[in-house]
């Protein structure tokens, strides 16, 4: 992640994204089988928050994926919200 970026999607044909979540939203999306956790962040050079999602398959994991994006975007700036059950 770069300055105040606080997600990015790959490009064709990986269309995987990369994010920082709250530390405990990181956890649960990794424990879903959602996302793993950046190479970088277990070194502990950036925030334990920063992950890798996954591309989506199919819609249900498109919504999925852009609620994990707007959960990123909340705790960037600084919201409160929370993830939607299915995550």
């Amino acid at each position: 992640m770069i300055d105040t970026e606080f997600a990015h999607l790959h490009p064709a044909p990986d269309h995987s994204l990369h994010l920082v979540l709250p530390p405990a939203a990181a956890e649960a999306a990794i424990d879903a089988g959602w996302a793993e956790q950046h190479p970088i962040a277990r070194l502990g050079l950036i925030s334990p928050g920063a992950v890798m999602v996954y591309a989506p398959r199919d819609a249900h994991e498109a919504d999925i994926a852009a609620d994990l994006v707007r959960a990123s975007y909340a705790y960037a700036t600084g919201s409160t919200r929370s993830l939607r059950a299915e995550t």
